[in-house]
């Protein structure tokens, strides 16, 4: 799902890395996605061996998403740890990477002089603080805000309203969405659609950041209203991303927002 959303928003090629086993399956998602076979662990999961491998697939890439689909198990917390220290590479953490690590490990998650994104709803963030998700949700600003700078990430803090917090400590509040992305797999959509949007505005992380996140509940919406937010599925979202690409609203002074790009009204 994540490497589906990273295609429709806009990458020009994408490669999912996922165990041998697996590849003649994610290949059928769609035709245009390249998949790249892993070798597995005792348990099925990503093993270390991998590393020597991957560096020369990463010769060619632009930015990298981990996390979903990963597992915790066998090697797999200890391969997504050691690829994020030891890539240099724009890259956004979410689900099982973020699991990879707890309040201790956090401090390895240096993301100074790079591009560094982690994606987690308030349970990963409590994990990764060492508290609990109420503590998350009674100061999610304060939060975000201090875990951004303190790291030189930007962190996106999912939930009603998803904040996105920079390392130099600006805060951008999300206002599209529904409740449908509560289900699962949303939050793949939405790594997807970061990944892809980094890639393609390296130079200008913050917004390609907030414009990922406008974007993906903004999709959410229009399949909410074509359909019914009880029935809108995580991979229905990534179906009307176009509508969310192509809207644009004209504001009081007469600037038409295009994808959160401010032009002036041809009027």
């Amino acid at each position: 799902m994540a490497s589906l959303a990273c295609l429709r928003a806009g990458a020009g090629l994408v490669t999912a890395a996922v165990p041998r086993e697996l590849v003649s399956l994610v290949g059928a998602i769609a035709p245009e996605l390249m998949v790249r076979g892993l070798e597995s662990g005792a348990e099925g999961s990503a093993s270390l061996k991998n590393m020597d491998s991957l560096e020369e697939l990463l010769k060619g890439i632009k930015a990298i998403a981990i996390g979903p689909g990963l597992s915790t198990k066998g090697e797999a917390s200890e391969f997504a740890r050691e690829l994020i220290a030891k890539t240099t590479l724009p890259v956004v953490i979410d689900a099982d990477a973020l699991n990879a690590f707890d309040a201790e490990k956090t401090k390895d998650l240096k993301g100074f002089g790079r591009t560094m994104v982690l994606t987690p709803h308030p349970g990963e963030m409590a994990r990764l603080l060492g508290c609990t998700v109420a503590e998350v949700e009674k100061d999610r600003i304060g939060i975000a805000r201090k875990f951004a700078t303190e790291h030189g990430v930007t962190l996106v803090l999912k939930g009603w309203r998803t904040l996105v917090a920079h390392p130099d400590g600006s805060i951008g509040v999300n206002t599209t969405g529904n409740p449908a992305l509560a289900k699962g797999g949303s939050g793949d959509i939405l790594t997807g659609i970061v990944a892809a949007m980094i890639a393609q505005y390296p130079d200008n992380v913050a917004e390609a950041v907030e414009s990922a996140v406008y974007l993906h509940g903004l999709a959410a919406d229009f399949a909410a209203h074509a359909m019914d937010e009880k029935t809108v599925l995580a991979t229905d979202v990534i179906g009307c991303l176009s509508k969310a690409f192509r809207y644009r609203v004209e504001d009081e002074d007469g600037l038409w927002w295009i994808c959160g790009m401010k032009t002036r009204s041809e009027s």
